[in-house]
């Protein structure tokens, strides 16, 4: 493939340097930024999904590489996007610190999707973290660069840090379901919000049917809900003591209670008045 250009400039040469110089690993050429994305890939995918695809010319093929553990086709693009903006603008700082640091965080989203799909040993782990530019680096050329790029900056390794947490944690996020009735319906009824809140969705739904029917709500009424806020208005002003789950007859109710109240009443004062 000499004189062919594989997928762009910066994976050409930085795919070149590295398998020129990968038994020379003291060499400056197999120091430098771009060779090391490339050993990381390497350490990712395995130097023969690397190697294979510059050899034969076929970017279809690294590309398939790439995507195997899952690699959006938006990512894949970004890197090869960003490894050659960091090759044509390597002594411009301002634009090549942006590359320096996005082509680091796509290395990362992509081992942590090799551990998502296959084991991943605590030693690769060891070994990719220490492909990172970081802080604590000892090697000379790496010192080099992440001074240069990112001095006295912990973005990468925090983000490195953040990722592997999650892959280590099982996350597992369900549709939030809207079965759950106010805190205040709850408290009303006698039951703990907190509690209920942290309850399987057959148990607050066991939970509704309770406090529905202190409220003295039917279970078939379709309005229910609504009727709920109605009642809880009614409760905090009368009490529960007389209730049909609908505010405004419950209001007619209690006045046709005090209207007897007050007719019995004139009654008696008229029996004394005799």
């Amino acid at each position: 493939m000499e004189g062919t250009l594989f997928i762009n400039e910066a994976i050409h040469k930085a795919i070149s340097d590295y398998l020129k110089f990968r038994n020379y690993p003291s060499r400056g050429e197999f120091q430098s930024f771009l060779v090391m994305v490339v050993r990381t890939l390497t350490l990712i995918y395995g130097e023969l999904d690397i190697e294979n695809p510059f050899r034969t010319n076929s970017e279809r093929g690294f590309d398939i590489n790439l995507k195997k553990f899952g690699l959006s086709d938006e990512m894949l693009k970004d890197f090869k996007n960003q490894m050659q903006i960091y090759f044509q603008n390597e002594n411009n700082i301002l634009v090549s610190k942006d590359a320096f640091i996005v082509l680091q965080k796509i290395l990362i989203e992509m081992f942590m999707l090799r551990k998502s799909q296959v084991t991943v040993t605590s030693e690769e782990t060891t070994k990719f973290k220490e492909l990172l530019y970081t802080r604590n680096d000892s090697i000379p050329s790496k010192v080099y660069f992440y001074n240069k790029y990112t001095p006295n900056s912990d973005e990468i390794i925090q983000y490195f840090n953040s990722k592997l947490f999650e892959s280590q944690h099982q996350f597992v996020f369900t549709e939030y379901k809207d079965i759950a009735l106010s805190a205040e319906a709850y408290q009303l009824a006698g039951f703990n919000a907190v509690e209920v809140m942290n309850m399987k969705e057959e148990e607050i739904l066991n939970i509704n049917n309770k406090v529905y029917h202190f409220f003295r709500i039917k279970d078939t009424d379709l309005n229910k809900r609504n009727r709920l806020q109605d009642a809880i208005s009614y409760y905090k002003k009368y009490g529960n003591t007389i209730t049909t789950g609908n505010g405004y007859v419950d209001f007619l109710l209690l006045l046709s209670f005090i209207a007897t109240g007050l007719m019995l009443l004139v009654l008696i004062g008229v029996q004394f008045m005799r």
